[in-house]
């Protein structure tokens, strides 16, 4: 059988897994807003930016949004739809990290798809980068979507190249990035001003009856037996909720912190409980809003 603490591993890894997804009132609007956009053809399609607190859960939004995408080209392709572009079996593609230059970026997305170009253009050139990876779909009205994570590393010439090269509506290639909300953040969206970004706020923290449900459903995920979960009792549920404000990446280090002390308790004591209560830690006064 296996241990807590190898279990705890498992239900609090990291938050980014859209398999491990559970939904909540903030994530679901965001993904609302996300797919509003990605149905929009409007001024402002061709860049939407989430912009959240650090922790929330923002990568895996844009894993999930990945997912969906792909499932979506899948079933058109298995339902007997016929797609245009070189990227067939892929209509949305993932990137961690954003500090590149437009050419960089496209030998980067080209490789991970594993397509070479059908056209061999100078990939130092930035306006053939962006027709390339605008080739990847089929066109403004069957895009590719470029997500990418951590964007306010974007270099001033990646943005410069977007602000003078991507269209402000109906363009083959659509970009979904994810921003800290920071001056950094706000200095990008500035930058890219003329294509009229669509900016989803994504700043909501779990509630304790959100927090009470998350818990469960990732040890359920993990393989907790059922005495363990129901174990986890609602003291538990708002001493972590409380040392965590809420922010799903902290939550994870608790949560996996109380069950490291729950397998190393001493028989016959109350697993989880000493004396000072101060096993957890106090809740960490920083700079982030309520």
């Amino acid at each position: 059988m296996s241990s807590l603490e190898s279990l705890a591993r498992i239900a609090f890894a990291e938050t980014s897994d859209p398999d491990a997804y559970v939904p909540r009132s903030g994530t679901e609007d965001a993904l609302a807003s996300i797919r509003a956009w990605g149905e929009s053809d409007a001024v402002g399609s061709s860049i939407a930016a989430l912009v959240g607190t650090p922790g929330l859960g923002k990568t895996q939004l844009l894993r999930i949004t990945e997912a969906r995408v792909n499932e979506g080209v899948a079933r058109y392709v298995a339902e007997g739809g016929s797609l245009a572009g070189i990227a067939p079996n892929a209509r949305a593609l993932y990137l961690p990290y954003a500090g590149l230059s437009l050419p960089d970026l496209a030998v980067w997305v080209y490789g991970l798809l594993g397509i070479r170009a059908a056209v061999s253009p100078d990939w130092r050139d930035p306006g053939l980068a962006l027709e390339a990876l605008g080739q990847l779909g089929g066109g403004p009205s069957d895009p590719f979507f470029l997500i990418m994570d951590d964007a306010d590393a974007m270099p001033a010439e990646t943005i410069a190249g977007l602000r003078e090269r991507l269209p402000r509506a109906d363009s083959p290639v659509r970009l979904l990035v994810a921003l800290n909300r920071d001056s950094k953040a706000a200095r990008l969206l500035s930058a890219l001003h003329p294509l009229q970004p669509t900016e989803i706020a994504f700043q909501s923290r779990m509630s304790v009856e959100e927090t009470w449900v998350y818990l469960r459903t990732r040890m359920h995920y993990a393989g907790f037996p059922e005495i363990e979960i129901a174990r986890l009792g609602e003291r538990d549920t708002k001493r972590l909720h409380s040392l965590s404000l809420g922010i799903p990446r902290r939550l994870h280090e608790l949560a996996a912190a109380h069950f490291e002390a729950r397998e190393g308790a001493t028989p016959g004591r109350l697993p989880g409980r000493r004396s000072d209560e101060r096993w957890m830690g106090q809740p960490i006064d920083d700079d982030f809003e309520a």
